[in-house]
This record gives structure tokens, sequence and C-alpha cells, in this order.
């Protein structure tokens, strides 16, 4: 936790000691305990969708492992399985609904706890894995049953843990539709202000699904599913209003970018380079490539193959041998990164949320304690009590109003995605730009291509620092001036901080190389 968020909670504890524990205020007296007891915890983000909808193999490939959640064709996860850092080796834990204490297993037995052979599923509110992918230090990933489960307690389960956990961001997985039940989640946590395009990202999922089912195979699957993402966020505006961006993945591939064996590489080369039109003609459909005997390999080889890759991934990875017969594995893995969506998706994940994973967790505690607040005061009439809540009311605001600049630059991006603020559309995509949603390197703050000279760096933030001066000088209205100073504030930041990156390396050079 940072010195910025330590403060924060002890402001937070101190305000928390005016606020009465019974009676109206209760409401508001739990927001403050939730907030003390989540504020130090990494940030959580849940994975919805419908089922099938490759949910867990997607929090697989994101994590790098192949079978740390349990994937199937079919539905398979009936719990709620929340991914925390720690060692994997580790018990898992059960949770219960009913308040019974919880039940440590050994991770062997995750498969059964989490897939409807489990047993007594229903009394199970959600397990706890343990992991040690670096990106859980910073982020827990929380998998949900499919909102449309064969099994309605399960999609109440999901619901009923996220209304509960109040996840900090969501990624939201679709197929070839729109899920009514993804967009009841998003009505739902929309009238709350939780889930904005800050906070959610849209995942389409099984594009190579749609590359199988397009004839003739003209096009590349992500090609095909960018014209399908247009589409449903057209058909669907509540979308653009709830997510930064709907990035088409096949997550099957994204996962074998991890999985894909030097053994599995060489058996399509073999297959292919045996005999080329019978390899080209058996990736029509599945059955049969499964059928196509003249591959020569085994027929539990071909199944592994389609397993792990898919019909689409087969074809990728022939293709990269055909360009070139000797292609070894870390290229055609670097591919396969690129044609599954992975690339784009990936970068977003750990720009948007992994680099503000702590500002994102303290926006939704003042979220949920401004809500509170709202909702006492529509059931106060004692006029102590009315005092009583302004004063709280008061520091609460001039807490997070004390936020550093990344939660002002924060509350800016909020109301331009929400529309609460009418920018000049240059003036937007700057904002967008210097605020880190288009990456976070210094050229990238910047808008510069990357390799440019620090003096050039330094030369463009002094520009747009002095611009935006300027601006503020000119302008008369002080709602202007306000978010206008938070974009001044940002540049002055960078080049700060290029100046003093510019001093280390000059040190380097000095110490390394004797320049």
């Amino acid at each position: 936790m940072s010195l910025q968020t330590q403060e924060i909670a002890k402001r937070l504890a101190d305000i928390r000691r005016l606020v009465p524990g019974d009676g109206v205020f209760v409401p508001l007296a739990e927001a403050f305990d939730r907030a003390a007891a989540t504020i130090d915890k990494p940030m959580q983000l849940a994975i919805i969708g419908k089922i099938s909808s490759s949910k867990s193999t997607l929090v697989n490939a994101i994590l790098g492992k192949e079978e740390l959640l349990p994937t199937g064709q079919k539905e398979v996860t009936f719990n709620v399985c929340w991914l925390k850092y720690g060692d994997p080796r580790a018990d898992v834990v059960i949770h219960h609904k009913d308040g019974s204490p919880e039940r440590r297993v050994p991770r062997a037995q995750l498969d059964a706890l989490a897939t409807i052979e489990g047993g007594n599923l229903d009394n199970i509110s959600y397990i706890e894995i343990f992991d040690d992918s670096e990106i859980l230090r910073s982020i827990n990933i929380i998998d949900t049953p499919g909102l449309d489960a064969l099994r309605n307690k399960d999609s109440q389960n999901t619901l009923d843990f996220i209304a509960h956990v109040r996840p900090d961001a969501v990624i939201m997985l679709f197929t070839h539709s729109v899920s009514d039940n993804v967009l009841d989640i998003v009505r739902q946590f929309n009238a709350e202000s939780a889930f904005s395009p800050l906070n959610a990202l849209g995942v389409l999922t099984k594009i190579d699904v749609l590359w199988q089912e397009t004839i003739p195979r003209v096009k590349s699957a992500l090609e095909i599913s960018k014209k399908t993402v247009k589409g449903l966020t057209r058909r669907n505006p509540m979308l653009k209003k709830t997510i930064f961006e709907m990035y088409p993945v096949s997550a099957l591939m994204f996962l074998a970018t991890t999985t894909l064996t030097q053994g599995m590489l060489t058996d399509i080369r073999t297959a292919y380079l045996a005999d080329t039109q019978a390899f080209d003609k058996s990736l029509v459909k599945v059955d049969s490539f499964l059928n196509n005997e003249a591959s020569g390999l085994a027929p539990e080889r071909r199944r592994k193959l389609v397993d792990t890759l898919g019909l689409y991934g087969i074809a990728v990875v022939r293709d990269a041998i055909k360009a070139d017969p000797e292609v070894d594995l870390a290229t055609v893995r670097e591919t396969l990164r690129h044609e599954s969506g992975a690339d784009a998706f990936a970068k977003t994940l750990y720009n948007h949320f992994g680099l503000r994973s702590e500002l994102i967790k303290i926006e939704g505690i003042s979220q949920h304690i401004r809500g509170a607040i709202r909702t006492v005061r529509g059931r106060i009439s004692n006029p102590a009590h009315s005092a009583l809540l302004a004063q709280i009311d008061q520091r609460v605001a001039d807490t997070f109003a004390s936020l550093a600049q990344e939660h002002r630059e924060y509350e800016l991006l909020n109301a331009i995605y929400n529309n609460e603020i009418d920018l000049d559309p240059a003036d937007a995509e700057e904002c967008c730009t210097i605020f880190g949603e288009h990456g976070t390197s210094a050229p990238q703050l910047l808008g510069m291509p990357s390799g440019s000279t620090p003096d050039q760096m330094l030369a463009r933030a002094l520009e747009r620092e002095n611009s935006w001066r300027a601006t503020i000088a000119r302008e008369p209205d002080p709602d202007e001036r306000r978010w206008m100073t938070v974009v001044l504030g940002s540049y002055t930041r960078l080049r700060l901080r290029i100046q003093e990156m510019k001093y280390t390396l000059q040190l380097a050079r000095s110490f390394l190389y004797n320049e």
C-alpha cells in the first residue's frame, strides 16, 4: 500500500469514529468498515459472461497456466473461484454461504469442487485459490459461473457474490451476441456508478469459431471479429458508456502461447509437409482433421492439437510453416499471440488496470462511501443527525479532494467517458493521451513516436505545459480552469520526471561507458 493510500486509510479511520454504528447511520458505518477491511487488499477483477464463453480459459491464459482452473467445451464452472497471490501448492479454501467454518482441501480436489461432480455445491459461496502469477500481487481475479447457467442457483450465486463483494473492475465476455444477463448486471451496477470505461473491459470470445463458420476463409479471425464488435456496440449503446473497449480474443489460442510445445509444432510441421493438400482439406472442420489418416499422426496426437490450438490455431501455425518451414517455437508463439487478439487485450489489461489497480480501488471506496452518505441523507429527519452528516460529508470530500494528481486525472477521465463534461474532441483526446489511456511510456504520454530523444520529449512537454498555462490564464470560467489545471499538472509532472530520468541516464552512461 502506497504512502498516499495509507494516508487516506488513516483519514477514513478518523472519520469513522464520528459515525454512529446504529440507527439511520448503519449503511454509512458499514461502508466505512468495508473500506477499512479492503483498502489494503489487491484490486478485485471479476470475469463475467454466459456459460461456455471461455471465462476460465481466459483466466488461465492471463496467468499463463494451462489448468489452473478447470475448463471444457461444456459448462464446467459451478462455483465462484477467487484467485489470490500465494503458494500454488497451498490448499484451496472453501467459504460457505451458511457461515459455517471455512474448509481447506488439497489443491488436487479443485476440479471436483468447482464442477458439478463436487457434491453439495449449494452451500459453497466461493473457493479461494492461490497462485504465484505476478499479476495477482496487485489484482485478484474472480472467475464466475455463467450468468445463464443450467443450474439457476449458480447464476444467482454469481449475482449475489458480485453484489456482496462489489468488484473494483470487471471483464465482460460476449460471444456472438450480448447476453441479457450481462446487460442486467451492467444496468444494475451502472445505476450505482460502479462500472464505467475506467474499470470495465469487454471481450468478444471464441473468434476462432467465427473463423470456422465463415466460408470462404479469406479473412483472419481478427478481421472477421472486428466487424462483429462494431455490430454489437452499435446495437447496444449502453456498452459504449460502460466498457473502455471490446477486444476480440481467442482465449484458447491465447493460452496456446504458453502451452504449445516443440513436439506439437513438430507434429504440425511433419503432417503438413507430408501431404500439404490433404492437410489443407482437413482444416475444413474439426472432424476432418481428427480423421485425417494421411497426416501420419496418431489419433490422440491429432486430438491434442485440436484441444490445445483449435482448428484456427492449427491453421495459423500451418501458415507460419508455409512461410518458413524452419520457423521456431518462439516465433510461432508470438504469431499466435497476435492472431489470437491477446496482444491488444493484454496490453490494455496491464496498462488500464494493472498500472491503476490501487487508484481504481480507492475510487471504488470513494463512490461507495458517497453513495452511503446519500442513502443516509434521504432517511434523516433529526436536525442533529443532519448536522453530523454534513460534518462527515465535508471531511470525506476533503479526504478525496486532497488526492494526488493521478486521482484528479481519473476523475476527469471518468467525466469524459460519462459525457459529464463537454470538451472539444481534440482536448478530450489529448486528455486521454497524457493521462495514459494510449500507453504509459513518456513518448506515448506525449503522443510522440517511439525512439524520441529526451530533449525532444522535454521540448514537447514544455510546449504543451506553456500552452495550457496560457489557455488557463485566458479562461474566465472557474469550472473550465479546474479541468485545464489537471491537464497542466500532468504535463508538469511528466516534464519533471523526464528531466529526472535524463539525469539518471547521464549518470549511468558516465559510470558504465565513461561518456
